[in-house]
């Protein structure tokens, strides 16, 4: 599919979302599949959709230690997003040749993470792959293991989420280089004790440290290995206007990132 790459680097848990939410808006004019790759300042949790903050965060130590709290408009659960990599692609389901389920598109649309991971001499397999995978229910990301989440050396690296509307899709994920996404245990009221046997980041695997940058530059160029060739882009004005918007209206609002399920 011919689509357009944007370069975010580092932004803020309610501009990052509200960058996401913009992009996905605007498929449905452009008809252009977007990529963009993203980084996190401060570390904070990201919130599935249907997840209820106060359930599942101590909201006074959050607030005590300036994490930040983001509600996405994709399901699934929390994720802390510290030391990695995020990506996100906005496209439709003719751009990814119109799969059979939501299922099949989870495992078109990462293939491109395992090309990445593949590159660094790493063998990534999807959970799906494993007779013995146990598929544990959790509040926090990194501790469940679902059939196209990706499995390195028995572990789960990283999670991805989905919106969809009609048939155009946002897909988001967080890829882990470091191990500062367990210091989430400190303020999740779950207890994550597991984490450590269930969860793993790539400089463990790769047994060695690798930066955001220069995986940055790995997983765009497995991007154009798998998906064909993009063009460099920014966010056009009207995105820029309706990230404003949506910044402003929704994704600083206590009342969506807090509040929104509690009624």
């Amino acid at each position: 599919m011919k689509s357009r790459y944007i370069f975010s680097s580092f932004s803020s848990p309610y501009e990052n979302m509200a960058i996401d939410e913009s992009l996905f808006i605007s498929y449905f004019d452009k008809k252009v599949p977007t990529f963009r790759i993203y980084g996190w300042r401060p570390y904070s949790f990201s919130i599935g959709y249907s997840q209820k903050a106060k359930e599942i965060l101590n909201l006074e130590k959050c607030k005590k230690d300036n994490i930040g709290i983001v509600r996405r408009i994709t399901g699934g659960s929390m994720i802390f997003h510290a030391d990695e990599v995020t990506y996100s692609i906005v496209c439709s389901e003719s751009d990814i040749g119109n799969p059979a389920s939501i299922k099949a598109s989870y495992k078109i649309l990462t293939s491109f993470i395992l090309r990445a991971y593949e590159k660094l001499g790493l063998f990534p397999k999807y959970a799906i792959e494993f007779s013995d995978i146990i598929k544990e229910k959790s509040s926090f990301c990194f501790m469940s293991q679902e059939d196209y989440d990706i499995i390195i050396k028995g572990k789960k690296i990283g999670g991805n989420a989905q919106k969809r509307k009609k048939d155009v899709i946002l897909i988001h994920g967080s890829i882990p280089l470091g191990d500062d996404y367990k210091i989430a245990q400190k303020y999740t009221k779950e207890n994550l004790l597991k984490l450590n046997i269930r969860s793993s980041c790539l400089s463990e695997v790769l047994e060695r440290k690798i930066d955001f940058f220069e995986f940055s530059e790995i997983l765009k160029e497995s991007f154009k290995e798998i998906f064909g060739e993009f063009e460099f882009d920014e966010l056009d004005k009207k995105e820029i206007n309706l990230k404003e918007a949506l910044l402003k209206e929704k994704y600083s609002q206590d009342s969506w990132n807090l509040y929104y399920n509690e009624t």
